[in-house]
């Protein structure tokens, strides 16, 4: 399933939080954003403080995540507000991340020991319907702006933190274990050829006791074309097994912005790669671990893909099924409308199968921005960042005819 946040429901996960100021326009977001990042510390600029999924400011829906075997009948979903005694700033519900009975909420702007924007995560555990915070965890050795928390993911007892800022955007990621109120900080991934403003831990994913973190301004071959690391306990000691790259790989394609796994499949998000001529229409690869190693399976295009549609920004998996988020992507005349691509197939025969966009699909919606399936199951966020409408959630479900969407959740 999906590494990504969640949306929260007896035992679902929903989570919304304030978009970049920098998604302000569209030009920002694929070219002055990226040379920021590659000329010096990638921080997220913050938007105006309020309510998730509220308020008259920006918001973004930075992910999704849930459990297809816990969800309601008939895939009807409804609400819990889960809240922490936090500050203005804190982000909270930023990162979103659950595997049964227990949900990772990531607030990357936590003042934590007075360093600001150290961040910190909070673990929600589930009973009886109810969501209810056991635990808060904060790194070891935290610095103010290393943003911990901003990228989250569990798999069972095992959860892993990004904090890509952290030591000049070198970035790292934390390994814990434990459940309900009591986890255990076991590890702290690096690259073994790091180097500042990298950003390892931009993206995370965690299944079958192997963490893959993104690292997509890492250099390769001597350009900036990203990659992303595989870690693993090898006698009992987290360590870096492998640095997955794309075979295509090419100068500022952002390789590893998104990353998700599912058991021995891994989908790995590109989303500024040029495909045919077109700048920033972005792919996205999946590899398999079967044989111990990741290897390159198949390349994924979108078949009507154009330049700066951003395919690639968000991904997802599950068994044979594979979407990909293109929330840039003109729909039907409407800039920026979004749309998300569904894959199905197996090693390295995967098809496009479905595009689906919203049912009341609008310029600037950015439907796509964050994507989750588990199952039968899936839900598309679009952080829609105007005034009137700061964010939708949109859940789709699978039958026979294919995917189709059933609900949509808004402020």
């Amino acid at each position: 399933m999906s590494h990504r946040m969640a949306f929260s429901e007896f035992r679902f996960v929903v989570a919304a939080s304030f978009a970049l100021a920098l998604i302000a326009a569209f030009d920002p977001v694929t070219v002055q954003a990226r040379a920021a990042a590659a000329a010096g510390l990638p921080s997220i600029v913050h938007a105006t403080a309020g309510d998730a999924l509220s308020s008259a400011s920006a918001h973004a829906i930075s992910g999704l995540a849930f459990d297809d075997a816990l969800a309601p009948e008939g895939s009807v979903w409804s609400g819990q507000k889960v809240v922490v005694d936090g500050a203005q700033g804190d982000f909270f519900g930023w990162s979103v991340a659950i595997d049964g009975p227990t949900a990772l909420v990531g607030a990357y702007g936590v003042t934590s020991n007075g360093q600001e924007q150290q961040g910190a995560v909070y673990v929600f555990t589930q009973s009886n319907g109810i969501w209810t915070q056991t635990a808060t965890l904060t790194a070891n050795d935290g610095h103010a702006f290393d943003i911990f928390g901003s990228e989250v993911s569990i798999s069972g007892t095992v959860a892993a933190i990004g904090a890509y800022q952290y030591n000049h955007s070198h970035g790292v990621v934390y390994v814990f274990t434990g459940s309900g109120s009591s986890w255990t900080q076991k590890a702290e991934l690096v690259a073994d050829d790091g180097a500042a403003n990298d950003c390892l831990g931009w993206s995370v994913a965690v299944a079958n006791g192997t963490v893959l973190a993104g690292a997509p301004f890492a250099i390769v071959d001597g350009l900036q074309r990203g990659a992303v690391y595989s870690f693993a306990p090898i006698g009992g000691v987290w360590a870096q097994t492998q640095k997955v790259t794309a075979s295509d790989g090419a100068l500022g394609d952002f390789f590893g912005d998104a990353v998700a796994m599912d058991g021995s499949i891994a989908v790995i998000g590109a989303d500024s790669v040029t495909v045919n001529g077109n700048q920033v229409q972005g792919a996205a690869y999946v590899f398999d671990s079967s044989a111990s190693t990741w290897t390159q399976k198949i390349k994924l295009t979108s078949d009507d893909g154009a330049a700066f549609d951003n395919f690639g920004r968000s991904v997802a998996v599950s068994g044979s099924t594979v979407w990909v988020g293109t929330p840039y992507a003109v729909v039907n005349g409407n800039a920026f409308q979004g749309a998300v691509y569904v894959y199905e197939g197996s090693g390295a025969d995967w098809g496009q199968t479905q595009k689906l966009t919203a049912g009341d699909g609008a310029a600037n919606d950015f439907f796509g921005w964050s994507v989750a399936v588990s199952g039968t199951n899936a839900m598309v966020g679009a952080n829609s960042y105007n005034d009137n409408n700061p964010g939708e959630i949109y859940a789709f479900n699978k039958s026979a005819s294919g995917w189709s969407q059933t609900q949509q959740f808004g402020s």
